[in-house]
């Protein structure tokens, strides 16, 4: 059952999950732009 959650909390909370799945897509697209930039010059 979901809990009954006000407006306000129920958007801060979509509000933070949305700001730490683009951390996260950040993070990994930097990644991966790094290992395919700089893989060439590691080898």
């Amino acid at each position: 059952m979901a809990k009954d959650l006000s407006r306000e909390e129920e958007k801060r909370g979509t509000g933070k999950v949305f700001m730490w799945g683009a951390v996260i897509i950040a993070v990994l697209f930097v990644a991966l732009m790094a290992v395919f930039i700089l893989g060439p010059f590691w080898s």
